[in-house]
């Protein structure tokens, strides 16, 4: 009997680590091949099972005809993010290894894992941010307050980076967003984003509150507050009440100021865009579809769902302010302004920037920054159409490669930029196909 349990001690030390007596344990091929030498010996499953401290269904097993097998390591599969890890190592930084925004742009290009596994992978590469500050926040009513504020952020049109501002209202209840951008921030731009945002809600809050912008705010002292007039008259033409932050508190209307920093990290960060109409049909896209559906950390729910609470001032006779007055637009790098849907075309000679716009009857006038004006005959019916003046062009004249000295190259991996593959030909083909065509 010792000698059983000697051997019995020697065949435990081939087993791994942590199985002794339990069932479906890898056995060792002298294992399998001891258990039937003792059964061929006379001795009872029960008591083999015992001697060799193996489970009872394994001795069956053994005996019932099972040949030994090798251990195998199971197959592992390719992790989910493997085919996209070269693309995600030059991705992440430009979009300053923000997880959302990855996660979206790794679902345009096919994967099918979880968000977390994308945070997870992420993890490690984000570079380390300092103690951040703790700011209690003040909650409103339904349909009681909206913030407003403009954001600033150098925005890549092709191969061009042009500072642009942006637009912010948001609803202090629902959280919802409304996010325009603007070439600058005057008064024209102001009202012209504040009735966008009334239409786009499709109500008014009882109050707005803001910072205390130069557009607005002629002077201040104390609680007392000196509006601009024509700012103060349009509040008053659409029927709230609009109220300002004490001066170095813009923690005051935290709402909004996150909403800022949310659009820069969450649409801005790594994209390219053709102009700012361009500009902002992916901004309002994006604003529909994401911001309006993401889990907000706050309130803890959509805020599209909340929405449906807000209590806003309906406003579907309330007409434009204004109406007749000049609106500001920004010339594109082709030479046109949008309007309406429609492009149309300004001389070469005024560049890629800023003009009013105003229209009448039958014409849209367009004014320069120096007081030149021109006009266009107003494009009717569908957009998309465009009016061009021949004359506008730039006159003919040899291309003269040009060079940036910025060593800021615009981002190379955003998914939804689509390069114009131009296909280049030897001019000595043109030579040989005329000399074809002649014969």
């Amino acid at each position: 009997m010792e000698v059983l349990e000697t051997i019995s001690r020697k065949l435990n030390n081939l087993l791994p680590d942590g199985t002794h007596g339990k069932e479906e344990v890898v056995i060792e091929k002298s294992l399998h091949e001891r258990i039937i030498e003792l059964f061929k010996a006379g001795k009872k499953k029960k008591v083999i099972a015992r001697l060799l401290g193996v489970g009872i269904k394994t001795v069956r097993k053994i005996l019932g005809g099972q040949e030994w097998v090798p251990y195998r390591r199971a197959s592992v599969k390719e992790p989910l993010l493997g085919p996209f890890q070269e693309w995600i190592g030059h991705r992440a930084p430009e979009i300053e290894y923000n997880g959302r925004v990855l996660f979206r742009e790794l679902k345009e290009k096919g994967y099918r894992g979880k968000y977390d596994t994308v945070r997870k992978y992420l993890a490690p590469l984000r570079p380390a941010t300092g103690n951040r500050q703790m700011t209690v926040r003040f909650e409103t009513l339904p349909g009681q307050q909206a913030q407003v504020d403009w954001g600033s952020s150098q925005v890549w049109f092709g191969e061009e980076r042009v500072r642009i501002r942006f637009f912010v209202m948001t609803l202090g209840y629902s959280r919802r967003m409304f996010v325009r951008a603007f070439p600058n921030e005057r008064l024209g731009s102001l009202i012209e984003a504040h009735e966008e945002a009334f239409r786009f809600f499709g109500g008014v809050t009882e109050e707005v509150l803001y910072d205390n912008p130069k557009t607005m705010v002629i002077k201040r002292e104390g609680a007392t507050v000196v509006l601009n007039g024509v700012f103060e008259d349009f509040a008053r033409h659409w029927g709230y009440s609009p109220r300002f932050c004490r001066p170095y508190r813009p923690q005051t209307k935290g709402k909004v100021e996150s909403g800022v920093k949310y659009v820069k990290k969450n649409f801005l960060v790594g994209r390219r865009f053709r102009e700012l109409a361009h500009l902002n049909e992916e901004l309002e896209r994006w604003n529909r579809e994401d911001a309006d559906t993401r889990l907000h950390g706050t309130t803890g729910c959509r805020p599209i769902d909340r929405f449906s609470e807000e209590r806003l001032t309906p406003c579907p006779l309330v007409k434009p302010y204004l109406q007749g007055l000049p609106n500001t637009r920004q010339v594109t790098r082709e030479g046109f302004v949008n309007w309406k849907g429609n492009r149309y075309s300004v001389p070469w000679s005024w560049g890629p920037v800023a003009v009013r716009v105003s229209q009448d009857d039958r014409n849209l006038i367009i004014l320069s920054a120096n007081g030149e004006d021109i006009r266009h005959a107003l494009l009717t019916g569908e957009t998309g159409q465009c009016r061009l003046d021949p004359s506008h062009h730039r006159p003919e004249e040899k291309n003269v490669p040009t060079s940036s000295c910025s060593e800021d190259l615009p981002p190379q991996y955003d998914p939804r930029w689509e390069k114009e593959e131009v296909e280049r030909r030897d001019l000595a083909l043109y030579d040989l196909l005329e000399q074809e065509v002649l014969r």
